[in-house]
């Protein structure tokens, strides 16, 4: 087997600082996941946006031994036009610069270096005359895969195939199944998968933190249905309840009281601030118990929860989902905005609020709403 060469620890270094760069604060739990791999692993990845990607370098330097393995990533990665198709598209300084840095050809090559292999999308409906060669395509593509994975190589993918939703872990495509598979039953190969959840604190003005829970290795071998929802478990299982979920949660919850009432509502930022809080130690209970999954454990303690409230209502009222009033000590919902439902392709830009508290919800939400009551 061969090893990842100085010019692919180079790039993972890159990405390792743009982590700086970007202000993330990457938080890793289940390090010790990463010790020993079986030689042969699907690192499995929940995928909300491109941000988080840089913070995904540290679990790359977190493995020991580091394997070699293919990155599964839509066909977009290797066009020639992957940066200005996809940051600061309002912005036409920046935008004119990406369009520059990919005429250049150096993310094309970046990404070919890091052995990512393209899979094209296909189109939903299948009377498109386009319809037959994409199916074509990615067939032909994931034999690259399943060859890469007999010779050896582990692989990532992102198993969602996208990242249009309304927020929580979505449907779980077959592309994992696919391999695993082909490799027990065509090769004899026990692949293991290595879930790995990952969500940003990302509803706070400044510096987000990421919260990466790595699980265990694990092999199963079922029928696809079976397969599928065993990996959505365990993935779900890895979730990461942040600060802008259930400061959102609340705020989504408080707009439909409004909207109901027909009335603007008024909250003070004590009321709130108590409000958060209790409703954030409810729910480190029900984690306690094992009712819902993992919650960032500093949200208990005073001064790091207090300076993530202070930073989330900055982030509420530059984006107008409130409007601070009497010297930022009083708010009015803007319960419109909160509510607004979008298609799902671009939801999570035009609502990251609303994204953010069905990310929550996602984990029942009758449960939920237990630790919101008083």
């Amino acid at each position: 087997m061969q090893k990842n060469g100085m010019v692919y620890e180079g790039i993972m270094m890159g990405f390792y600082y743009a982590v700086w760069v970007l202000r993330q604060r990457p938080q890793i739990n289940g390090v010790e996941y990463l010790k020993n791999l079986p030689s042969q692993v699907i690192f499995t990845i929940t995928h909300d946006s491109y941000f988080e990607i840089p913070s995904l370098s540290r679990v790359y330097k977190a493995i020991t031994p580091r394997p070699v393995f293919t990155i599964m990533a839509k066909e977009e990665f290797l066009d020639g036009q992957y940066l200005s198709t996809n940051f600061f598209k309002d912005n036409p300084v920046l935008r004119s610069l990406f369009k520059f840095i990919d005429s250049t050809g150096a993310p094309k090559a970046i990404f070919e270096k890091l052995n990512l292999i393209s899979i094209p999308r296909p189109f939903a409906d299948i009377h498109d005359p386009r319809y037959k060669n994409v199916k074509m395509q990615i067939s032909s593509q994931f034999h690259q895969f399943k060859t890469r994975i007999s010779e050896g190589f582990s692989t990532l993918i992102f198993p969602e195939g996208t990242t249009w939703g309304y927020g929580g872990l979505r449907k779980i495509r077959s592309a994992v199944f696919q391999l695993v598979s082909t490799s027990f039953e065509q090769y004899d190969k026990k692949v293991y998968i290595l879930p790995i959840n990952v969500k940003v604190d990302k509803l706070v003005k400044g510096w987000k933190d990421v919260f990466i829970n790595v699980g265990k290795p694990q092999f199963f071998f079922k029928s696809k249905d079976e397969f599928n929802q065993q990996l959505y478990t365990v993935l779900q299982r890895l979730h990461t309840i942040t600060f802008s979920q259930i400061g959102a949660y609340y705020l989504k919850k408080l707009s439909k009281m409004s909207d109901q009432a027909r009335t603007d509502l008024k909250l003070s930022r004590d009321q709130l601030f108590e409000r958060l809080e209790q409703a954030a130690f409810n729910l480190q209970v029900k984690v306690q118990k094992g009712t819902l999954p993992a919650i960032d454990q500093n949200l208990m303690e005073k001064d790091y929860f207090s300076n993530k409230f202070d930073r989330f209502l900055a982030y509420c009222a530059r984006k107008n989902y409130l409007d601070l009033i009497s010297n930022r000590q009083e708010f009015v919902l803007n319960a419109k905005k909160i509510l607004a439902h979008h298609p799902h392709k671009i939801f999570r830009k035009r609502n990251p609020l609303g994204f953010h508290a069905n990310e929550l919800a996602s984990l029942g939400e009758k449960t939920i709403d237990i630790a919101f009551e008083k």
